[in-house]
């Protein structure tokens, strides 16, 4: 069963990197705020390969670090530096999927299909559950027309995205099979009502079956799209702002190179950067969620509320989040705050138990709402018939004077730990109690 569980680093793998050499506030740097926007865009970049390079500089032979560098170079436009370091990266641990990848995409942008292909194989071979890895190299046999082996890589997949429904309707049309190419369209739309190109191969294959009804409809569902879609895209490049993309770029640098700086005990490095990230970027939520972490971890509660709280408003949907954002507000002596927060992890996750054992705790805690207690104790042992749970439903029932069951629950408790001195306890404390 897949748990809420506690914050940790946001990270898995380092996907991106940045920077060193900045206040440690949370500020913008002045001086460059008040550069032309271009300027500031160069110095922004400056500013990211800077960071990227001290960090390798420091940790040449960490292949973690050798990876981000090369993504640096990439989001810069060195596509020819990117690929090196991410070569390097694979002679320091053959094992790394990203790296395959990464060089696998490149070639694939630069049209050397072979070699794209090779390498994306090798990325799916060490981690067959990358989906990206796997269209990558849909896409780079097809390119090569090699089609019945497009259908048979995007097979294997456990499900597919929109894209990848429509490339394998493509290399079904390629090889005549008219009604297999329908379905793998149909595909494409149920995932993604407005794909313009999977209702253009709709109204080929229903063309090629002979369904000429359908293919005019899917045909002028096709040009409405793409007039839309043309609009769209003339609007987009209208509004194109580059010192916005770079400012957000840079974020994820200083986020992510943080991130290993934290991963390598540098935490006081992985503080300012993340700081500096939260400035250039509102809506960076990563950052935030690594500062969250590290000031919750320290003991700096209120710093870690505020960076919760901003995490929160800009994507309300992360139970996770809620849940320690209620924790934090329990150690401020902010009962009302957290109970809102542990509700609205019920509300988000009602099928996972912490938000429910969470709202039980705290009910416990305040000494109030005792019969709510015992409702979200048990709400929380039926999804998840635990040791800790039981416990709590324990003490929710005795609270309420239900003494049996209270019994009940803390000896199931036992059977599952039964070496536990606190469990034990309780079960003699309740034992003590003379019914009325």
């Amino acid at each position: 069963m897949v748990t809420l569980g506690i914050g940790v680093w946001y990270a898995g793998r380092v996907g991106r990197p940045k920077l060193t050499g900045i206040s440690p506030e949370n500020k913008l740097d002045v001086r460059q705020e008040s550069l032309p926007e271009p300027e500031q865009e160069q110095a922004m970049r400056r500013e990211q390969l800077q960071a990227a390079d001290k960090l390798l500089a420091e940790f040449s032979q960490n292949d973690d670090v050798v990876y981000l560098a090369g993504l640096v170079r990439n989001d810069q436009g060195d596509s020819e530096g990117a690929m090196k370091l991410w070569q390097r990266s694979l002679e320091l641990d053959p094992t790394r999927a990203d790296a395959h990848e990464s060089l696998g995409y490149a070639f694939l942008l630069r049209d050397d299909y072979e070699k794209a292909e090779e390498h994306l194989r090798k990325a799916i071979e060490i981690d067959p559950k990358l989906a990206t890895a796997r269209f990558r190299l849909g896409a780079a046999l097809s390119q090569q027309g090699k089609f019945a082996d497009v259908i048979s890589t995007l097979e294997k997949a456990g499900s597919l995205s929109a894209e990848a429904h429509r490339l394998m309707g493509d290399s079904c049309q390629h090889l005549k099979q008219y009604d297999k190419a329908r379905a793998s369209f149909e595909a494409a739309v149920r995932l993604n009502p407005d794909f313009t190109e999977a209702y253009y191969g709709l109204s080929k294959a229903c063309t090629q079956l002979g369904e000429t009804d359908k293919a005019a409809e899917y045909w002028e569902k096709f040009s409405a799209l793409k007039a839309r879609s043309d609009d769209a895209e003339r609007e987009k490049r209208a509004r194109f702002a580059p010192l916005q993309v770079t400012r957000k770029s840079v974020a994820q640098t200083h986020t992510d190179v943080g991130r290993v700086y934290a991963l390598l005990g540098r935490p006081a490095e992985a503080e300012q950067l993340w700081l500096r990230a939260t400035a250039l970027d509102p809506e960076n939520t990563l950052c935030r969620l690594n500062l969250a972490v590290f000031y919750q971890r320290t003991g700096k509660d209120s710093e870690a509320l505020r960076f919760y709280e901003e995490v929160a408003k800009i994507d309300p949907s992360d139970a996770l989040v809620h849940l320690n954002l209620g924790r934090i507000s329990l150690r401020l002596k902010q009962p009302d705050r957290a109970e809102r927060a542990f509700a609205e992890v019920v509300r988000l996750a009602p099928n996972q138990p912490e938000g429910h054992s969470a709202l039980a705790q705290l009910y416990l805690q305040a000494n109030r709402n005792p019969a709510d207690a015992v409702r979200s104790a048990e709400a929380a042992v039926k999804l998840s018939p635990d040791a800790q749970y039981l416990a709590i439903l324990s003490e929710a029932r005795a609270r309420n004077g239900d003494r049996p069951g209270a019994l009940a629950a803390i000896d199931q408790a036992i059977d599952l730990q039964p070496a536990n001195g606190q469990f034990q306890q309780m079960r003699e404390t309740l034992l003590r109690k003379q019914p009325p």
